[in-house]
């Protein structure tokens, strides 16, 4: 009877790394497959593309295999976390806008400017992949002389109302919106004023799907332009302080701020030339001041004309006597000489008293 030989060959099992027979596709003693190479992803690709190159041809095989790839990477961004929002800012150009005029139809603008808004225009970009609520304010920090840090607030402003804007700003992944920022307050952080994280550097906090975050900017052109940013200037402050030291100053009733009131007059700054804007403005909010508040002593009308200087200051003096002469109720009115600022002296502030008592 012919003798059966055995083979001899042998290899190692890539798992256990016991002796097993060569031709083996189950080791006997882990039981790991091994009978053949585990798929790669690459390996994946091309048979599912041959296999739909069967059926569909070359260009949409190819299409169609790496669409089964994308579900793979998006798991696997998942998985590192780094699917979330990435935001970027990035500075356009400063602006301004001046109240009354920018702002208002040309039917309707005013004859003169006192307040002026400046603001910078930003774009913000969300790059990542999700989602993003970002704050409409946020801070940022420089270090000056001596390590002295300084902090400024920003928010984002409505261009057409001049109001601050409330609500967050929304983006969708890969979304982008124009922003405009107006600074608040800004000041040392020994003052109060706070800081960021970080030196040199703004903070804004946003939320994505995986919660709170802080988008921090060191760009150097942003940070300067934010640091350099003025807050909104109105000229009228500084002649209220100028004309009314020892008066209440700036009351607002729901519309344009009182300039000055003390216990017999409210008074209404404005060049003489605009005398009969002073007029009107005095007039209407002594009526609105009584009414809010009908216990306090009624307050007389004042004008205070100043910035008598022009060509034409004798000629509107004069059309403003003429029409003030039997004027019912009675106004009060300081006509004061160029930069004279003194109400209670005659000889800067001229002071007369409508109606003018008859003869």
């Amino acid at each position: 009877m012919p003798e059966l030989h055995q083979s001899t060959q042998e290899k190692h099992c890539p798992k256990c790394q016991s002796t097993i027979p060569d031709k083996a596709v189950v080791c006997p003693i882990c039981r790991s497959d091994i009978g053949r190479k585990a798929e790669t992803t690459r390996d994946r690709f091309i048979n599912a593309a041959k296999f739909v190159k069967d059926w569909i041809g070359f260009p949409a095989a190819v299409i169609a295999a790496a669409a089964l790839i994308v579900p793979i990477q998006g798991n696997i961004l998942k998985l590192l976390r780094q699917d979330g929002a990435v935001l970027k800012l990035e500075f356009l150009r400063p602006d301004f806008i001046n109240i009354g005029l920018d702002d208002t139809p040309a039917s309707s603008q005013v004859d003169e400017v006192f307040k002026h808004i400046p603001f910078l225009r930003f774009t913000l970009t969300n790059k990542g992949l999700s989602s993003v609520t970002a704050r409409q304010d946020f801070a940022c920090s420089i270090i000056g002389e001596n390590s002295e840090i300084t902090t400024g607030h920003f928010y984002l402003i409505d261009i057409n109302t001049h109001k601050r804007i409330l609500d967050d700003v929304k983006l969708d992944a890969g979304g982008s919106t124009f922003i405009n920022v107006a600074l608040r307050d800004m000041g040392p952080q020994v003052d109060g004023y706070g800081a960021t994280n970080g030196p040199n550097t703004c903070d804004i906090d946003y939320s994505d799907k995986y919660g709170s975050n802080t988008l921090v900017v060191d760009d150097g052109d942003v940070l300067s332009s934010l640091m350099s940013l003025e807050r909104a200037d109105d000229s009228r402050i500084e002649s209220r302080a100028k004309y009314c030291p020892d008066m209440v100053k700036g009351i607002t009733l729901g519309g344009e701020p009182i300039d000055c009131v003390d216990q017999d007059h409210l008074l209404a700054i404005e060049p003489v030339y605009f005398w009969d804007r002073a007029l009107e403005r005095a007039l209407r909010q002594s009526s609105e001041f009584q009414k809010t508040a009908p216990a306090a002593a009624i307050r007389t009308p004042g004008l205070v004309l100043v910035d008598c200087a022009q060509r034409n200051c004798a000629e509107k003096k004069s059309e403003m006597m003429h029409a003030l002469n039997h004027f019912t109720p009675s106004v009060a009115v300081w006509v004061c000489a160029p930069s004279k600022t003194d109400l209670k002296n005659e000889k800067e502030c001229a002071k007369t008293e409508f109606p003018l008592t008859s003869p």
